[in-house]
């Protein structure tokens, strides 16, 4: 039973995700998002890639609200280099660079967040992974920085 709370205090934000994606502002929509959201955790937990540890919920949420605003203020920053280079005003030097992942013991879940970090800002893109090596090769739009 203490599960099946832990299950649904992570499903109600769900309920919010789903009535702003779908705009339909009602408690039945919301009800519906929630359901969708249960039957993802109990997935997600049933597949043994998600680590459900409901005492660490408030860390990883300030963590999760510290990494989307530190992301916001890197895309506005790359936003606005890429449109300086695009005007000639700064040059542009495009390579591709090798990134050692490093961590082995969950290198695909920190390729995956690096992956996203990284191709959401403006003027970058990974364009491979090694997952032998622990490798990602990035294309930027100036290897100098």
């Amino acid at each position: 039973m203490k599960n099946l709370v832990g299950y649904v205090m992570l499903a109600i934000p769900f309920g919010l995700v789903w009535v702003i994606l779908t705009n339909q502002i009602s408690i039945e929509s919301y009800f519906i998002g929630v359901l969708i959201g249960l039957f993802v955790v109990i997935l997600g937990v049933y597949s043994d890639a998600l680590d459900l540890d409901v005492s660490k919920l408030p860390q990883r949420t300030v963590a999760f609200i510290v990494y989307s605003l530190f992301m916001f203020w890197q895309v506005i920053v790359s936003g606005w280099d890429v449109t300086l280079r695009i005007l000639n005003i700064r040059p542009i030097r495009p390579g591709i660079i090798k990134l050692d992942i490093g961590d082995e013991t969950h290198n695909e879940y920190i390729a995956g967040a690096s992956a996203h970090s990284i191709t959401i800002t403006p003027g970058e893109m990974v364009v491979e992974y090694d997952r032998e090596c622990c490798e990602m090769f990035v294309h930027c739009i100036d290897v100098e920085e």
